[in-house]
Protein backbone atom coordinates (compact mmCIF):
# COMPACT_ATOMS: atom_id res chain seq x y z
CA UNK A 1 0.00 0.00 0.00
CA UNK A 2 1.06 3.58 -0.55
CA UNK A 3 1.63 5.76 2.54
CA UNK A 4 2.26 9.48 2.89
CA UNK A 5 2.76 11.25 6.20
CA UNK A 6 2.87 15.01 5.79
CA UNK A 7 2.56 18.22 7.78
CA UNK A 8 2.06 21.73 6.42
CA UNK A 9 5.87 22.12 6.52
CA UNK A 10 7.38 18.76 5.56
CA UNK A 11 6.98 15.23 4.26
CA UNK A 12 8.00 12.63 6.84
CA UNK A 13 7.27 9.51 4.80
CA UNK A 14 6.18 8.89 1.23
CA UNK A 15 6.41 5.38 -0.15
CA UNK A 16 5.23 1.80 -0.04
CA UNK A 17 4.57 0.12 3.30
CA UNK A 18 3.44 -3.21 4.74
CA UNK A 19 1.71 -1.72 7.77
CA UNK A 20 0.97 1.53 9.59
CA UNK A 21 0.21 2.06 13.29
CA UNK A 22 -1.26 5.40 14.36
CA UNK A 23 -2.62 6.96 17.52
CA UNK A 24 -6.18 7.97 16.67
CA UNK A 25 -8.09 10.33 18.94
CA UNK A 26 -9.89 7.32 20.46
CA UNK A 27 -7.03 4.82 20.62
CA UNK A 28 -4.35 3.05 18.63
CA UNK A 29 -5.16 1.77 15.14
CA UNK A 30 -3.35 -0.54 12.73
CA UNK A 31 -3.68 -0.40 8.96
CA UNK A 32 -2.75 -3.24 6.60
CA UNK A 33 -3.17 -3.59 2.83
CA UNK A 34 -6.82 -4.02 1.92
CA UNK A 35 -8.05 -1.99 4.89
CA UNK A 36 -11.62 -0.70 4.65
CA UNK A 37 -11.98 2.97 3.70
CA UNK A 38 -11.96 5.34 6.65
CA UNK A 39 -11.30 8.86 7.83
CA UNK A 40 -10.23 9.35 11.45
CA UNK A 41 -8.98 12.12 13.69
CA UNK A 42 -5.48 11.59 15.08
CA UNK A 43 -4.32 12.20 18.60
CA UNK A 44 -0.78 12.88 19.77
CA UNK A 45 1.45 9.82 19.60
CA UNK A 46 3.96 7.85 17.56
CA UNK A 47 3.22 6.82 13.99
CA UNK A 48 5.00 3.64 12.87
CA UNK A 49 5.36 2.83 9.17
CA UNK A 50 6.84 -0.59 8.36
CA UNK A 51 8.23 -0.70 4.83
CA UNK A 52 9.42 -4.30 5.12
CA UNK A 53 13.03 -3.33 5.79
CA UNK A 54 12.69 -0.93 8.69
CA UNK A 55 10.07 0.71 10.85
CA UNK A 56 9.97 4.48 10.51
CA UNK A 57 8.81 6.17 13.73
CA UNK A 58 7.57 9.75 13.84
CA UNK A 59 5.92 11.69 16.67
CA UNK A 60 2.63 13.01 15.29
CA UNK A 61 0.77 15.94 16.84
CA UNK A 62 -2.86 15.54 15.84
CA UNK A 63 -4.40 15.67 12.40
CA UNK A 64 -6.33 13.22 10.24
CA UNK A 65 -5.83 9.95 8.39
CA UNK A 66 -7.66 8.85 5.26
CA UNK A 67 -7.52 5.27 3.97
CA UNK A 68 -8.92 4.42 0.55
CA UNK A 69 -7.91 1.98 -2.20
CA UNK A 70 -4.67 0.96 -0.44
CA UNK A 71 -3.58 4.59 -0.07
CA UNK A 72 -2.98 5.89 3.46
CA UNK A 73 -2.79 9.68 3.72
CA UNK A 74 -1.71 11.03 7.11
CA UNK A 75 -2.22 14.79 7.38
CA UNK A 76 -0.61 15.77 10.67
CA UNK A 77 -0.84 19.12 12.39
CA UNK A 78 2.80 18.72 13.36
CA UNK A 79 5.42 15.99 13.59
CA UNK A 80 8.99 15.33 14.67
CA UNK A 81 11.62 12.68 14.06
CA UNK A 82 13.74 11.31 16.88
CA UNK A 83 16.68 13.57 17.63
CA UNK A 84 18.69 14.25 20.73
CA UNK A 85 18.46 11.86 23.64
CA UNK A 86 15.86 10.57 26.08
CA UNK A 87 17.18 12.73 28.94
CA UNK A 88 16.66 15.91 26.88
CA UNK A 89 13.16 14.73 25.91
CA UNK A 90 12.32 14.03 29.57
CA UNK A 91 13.60 17.48 30.55
CA UNK A 92 11.44 19.08 27.85
CA UNK A 93 8.41 17.22 29.20
CA UNK A 94 9.11 18.37 32.76
CA UNK A 95 9.47 21.97 31.58
CA UNK A 96 6.19 21.69 29.66
CA UNK A 97 4.46 20.35 32.78
CA UNK A 98 5.89 23.20 34.85
CA UNK A 99 4.65 25.71 32.26
CA UNK A 100 1.19 24.12 32.46
CA UNK A 101 1.19 24.43 36.26
CA UNK A 102 2.14 28.12 35.97
CA UNK A 103 -0.60 28.69 33.37
CA UNK A 104 -3.19 27.07 35.64
CA UNK A 105 -2.09 29.30 38.53
CA UNK A 106 -2.45 32.35 36.31
CA UNK A 107 -5.89 31.18 35.20
CA UNK A 108 -5.52 32.20 31.56
CA UNK A 109 -7.52 29.82 29.31
CA UNK A 110 -5.29 30.61 26.33
CA UNK A 111 -2.09 29.97 28.28
CA UNK A 112 -3.54 26.74 29.68
CA UNK A 113 -4.48 25.50 26.19
CA UNK A 114 -1.04 26.35 24.79
CA UNK A 115 0.76 24.70 27.71
CA UNK A 116 -1.47 21.61 27.48
CA UNK A 117 -0.53 21.27 23.82
CA UNK A 118 3.17 21.55 24.74
CA UNK A 119 2.75 18.71 27.26
CA UNK A 120 1.00 16.48 24.69
CA UNK A 121 3.73 17.13 22.12
CA UNK A 122 6.50 16.49 24.65
CA UNK A 123 4.86 13.21 25.71
CA UNK A 124 4.55 12.07 22.09
CA UNK A 125 8.16 13.02 21.36
CA UNK A 126 9.43 11.21 24.46
CA UNK A 127 7.62 8.06 23.27
CA UNK A 128 10.10 7.91 20.36
CA UNK A 129 12.86 6.88 22.82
Amino acid sequence: MRVSLVTPDATYYDGEARSVVLEASDGSMGILPGHAPLIAALGHGVAEVDDGQETHRVAVYGGFVKVQDDVVSVLAGGAARREGDADSARAALEEARAALARAREAGSPTAIAEASERVKRAQAFLALF
